[in-house]
């Protein structure tokens, strides 16, 4: 499934920004007189490597200049170069099995060789084919093995290009929170003079914040990609960014300045000949005008965006514009001809069936089960339907794409856990080390005091004072530090429960065929993660952040459960739930006990009440619901202590014992019906998270 208008934003491995000066230096250099010939192939290559994004026509002849002349010379090493060349020109040409062909000759080369670094650049130029191509999985494994040798020879661009390109592999397949990881990741690489890799990335955000429907955000971004294009003279990727701005705009209704910047970006893909780019650029002003019931201009430029697509071969993109085409066709603002829609439909089916394509075959079935009704041909109008229905299923149990999902996300998980718990165990083996220090410190200084004695039992006593409470205070802030990476390792493990949790409830309504249900909870999901990997890093937040993020994690419990779940909060006079300061994730453990221990049992709907009291040296928090109940009132006893309560417990300790005094404490009651927890805090904003 390829997002419309998708823009791959990425390099094709160590492209220099070169301008159209530096492009004449290097023509200049070829016409010096009694140039050697090896010269003369490394000028050929250079040319055609940058001239790719400017005019892949003449890359091509200068890849072909330095491949005869390399070959002539027995050059190995400049033979693959020029082979290399000719993919990246042919892709930017839209000619993807050709590039891959030449990415896959090059391969093998390097690997013959031993080239590391070349073997990374193959791999992610083949990853870039295989992406163009659907094939995600594949695309991915392509840039992690780039990725891992760019990262092991210490290559900066190459490194961040690889992580912009597993990005929109992750853009594609609307993972936005992964991708936006990616990307802003690579962006934190980046330096002021890589104007190319800044380009890309903008545009790429761009995305992202279009697919949110944060239509200024991207907007701004597109922007700033299409001022650093323009400033270097990158005319491919210039005309790429002002396309994808048009989209924004189109969605906000701006249409007249859509279409100028669609007819912009159409004038630069003649110049360079992309037709790809030609037939998408003629698609979006096909569906401008279409949308401005203008059905004349809207057939004109659909059709000259078919003839592309089916000059370059391209039935994907061919079967979804004969669609637009049918639809124009059945339009109420045009001279309506269901015969001639009805025909574009079959073909735009039999193209998609070709391509393989679950989304466009999808559209197509939909698309002649309206028509045939409209015809009066109920009969095959049926079967149309129930073929469509059977896509719809299809799209929604992929298993090759839930299988690329769970196996991405377990193992981002996977790693994370390791490594936080890689870190915890460190920073553990080296206090103990400074530990065992400080007491061997202390044991001369006790040697050192016993060999004073002799010259006096006041010098003696005194410095055993003083030795002595250096080493409690040591011991003490050990201990300190110790609970405060026990409870960083307690975050780590909760992350990955509840996650798993969710995406299997997420999962089913994918399964029940109810997207948009999936993507609003989807949306909710990603949300809270976000909020749980910040609130990770940090000793405090606010009440009312908290309780922001709590809500999202009961619209998602509600949902596993399939039953209503309210969440009330009650504030008394004076309470400023935005200054309240707390530990980040106190209170969704108590939320996960009242749900999974009170109202999951229950037959009625949940209701779940937070109530915040100001008292004179203390604030009250009051969390209740109307569960079925628990034990009578006492303090927590450790045989019914659930993982959640246990994790509060341990933090309340934990914190108690760093302010010196009990700052915190927690009780709970028995209700008829349900189920209350009291967690009192000692003088607010005044105890040490930290």
């Amino acid at each position: 499934m390829k997002p419309l208008l998708l823009f791959i934003g990425f390099l094709l491995m160590a492209l220099q920004a070169f301008s159209q000066k530096q492009i004449d230096s290097l023509r200049n250099q070829l016409a010096i007189p009694g140039i050697h010939d090896s010269i003369r192939v490394d000028i050929y290559n250079d040319l055609s490597f940058y001239f790719a994004g400017v005019d892949p026509k003449i890359g091509l002849n200068y890849s072909d200049s330095a491949f005869i002349l390399s070959s002539n010379l027995g050059l190995t090493a400049k033979i693959t170069a020029s082979i290399n060349n000719r993919g990246v020109n042919y892709w930017y040409q839209g000619k993807d099995s050709l590039a891959l062909e030449a990415y896959q000759v090059v391969l093998a080369a390097h690997q013959k060789s031993g080239n590391r670094k070349g073997q990374a650049s193959a791999m992610n130029n083949m990853a870039l084919i295989k992406y163009n191509q659907g094939d995600y999985r594949g695309a991915l494994e392509n840039h992690e093995k780039a990725t891992s040798i760019f990262e092991e020879m210490g290559l900066r661009k190459n490194s961040i290009n690889s992580q912009m390109n597993t990005g929109v592999v992750f853009l594609a397949l609307a993972d936005y929170p992964k991708a936006l990881e990616y990307f802003l990741k690579a962006l934190s690489q980046t330096e002021d003079q890589d104007i190319w890799e800044r380009g890309n990335l903008f545009t790429n955000l761009g995305l992202i914040h279009k697919n949110l429907n944060e239509f200024g955000e991207s907007e701004a971004y597109h922007r700033k990609a299409i001022e650093l294009y323009r400033k270097e003279g990158y005319k491919q990727m210039e005309a790429s960014s002002m396309g994808n701005l048009g989209a924004v705009l189109q969605l906000q209704g701006k249409n007249e300045e859509a279409g100028k910047l669609f007819f912009e970006a159409l004038a630069l893909n003649k110049e360079i000949g992309n037709k790809r780019r030609i037939a998408s650029d003629f698609t979006a002003l096909g569906s401008l005008y279409s949308e401005k019931k203008d059905i004349g201009n809207a057939r004109k430029y659909l059709d000259s965006a078919a003839h592309f697509y089916t000059e370059i071969g391209e039935k994907l993109s061919l079967s979804t514009v004969l669609l637009q085409l049918a639809n124009l066709e059945k339009s109420e603002f045009g001279d309506k001809n269901l015969s001639k829609a009805l025909e574009l439909e079959q073909k735009a089916l039999s193209l998609a069936q070709e391509s393989e394509s679950l989304e466009a075959q999808r559209s197509a079935w939909k698309a002649l089960a309206e028509t045939q009704k409209e015809l009066g041909q109920y009969q095959k109008s049926l079967e149309s339907y129930q073929m469509f229905q059977a896509f719809q299923d299809s799209i929604f149990n992929d298993e090759n794409e839930k299988k690329l999902l769970s196996l991405q996300i377990g193992h981002e998980f996977e790693t994370r856990e390791k490594k936080l718990t890689a870190e915890f165990e460190s920073e553990k083996q080296l206090l103990e080390l400074e530990k065992e220090s400080e007491q061997l410190k202390a044991s001369l200084y006790l040697i050192g005091i016993v060999a004073l004695i002799l010259l006096g039992g006041g010098v003696f006593w005194g410095f055993r004072y003083h030795s002595r409470n250096k080493r409690l205070k040591l011991e003490s802030e050990f201990r300190a530090q110790v609970a405060e990476l026990e409870l960083k390792a307690l975050k780590a493990q909760m992350n990955p429960h509840f996650i798993f949790n969710a995406l299997s409830s997420i999962s089913n309504f994918l399964l029940k065929n109810q997207p948009q249900e999936a993507d609003r909870y989807l949306t909710r999901f990603s949300r809270l993660i976000r909020r749980i990997l910040e609130f990770s890093d940090v000793k405090e937040i606010s009440l009312n952040e908290e309780i922001s993020l709590l809500k999202d994690y009961i619209d998602i419990e509600a949902l596993r459960l399939g039953k209503k779940i309210d969440f009330e909060v009650i504030l008394d006079d004076g309470v400023d739930d935005s200054q309240l300061m707390i530990p980040p994730l106190l209170l969704q453990p108590l939320v996960e006990n009242s749900i999974w221990h009170g109202i999951a049992p229950s037959k009625e709907d949940g209701l779940i009440t937070l109530k915040v009291h100001q008292q004179d040296h203390s604030c009250l928090l009051v969390l209740r619901d109307n569960g079925t109940g628990m034990k009578e009132f006492v303090e927590i006893p450790e045989k019914h202590q659930s993982m959640g309560m246990n994790l509060v417990k341990n933090r309340l300790e934990n914190l108690n014992f760093k302010n010196g005094e009990d700052a915190l404490s927690i009780l709970w009651k028995n209700l008829s019906p349900g189920f209350e927890v009291q967690l009192t805090i000692t003088q607010p904003n005044s105890i040490k998270f930290t």
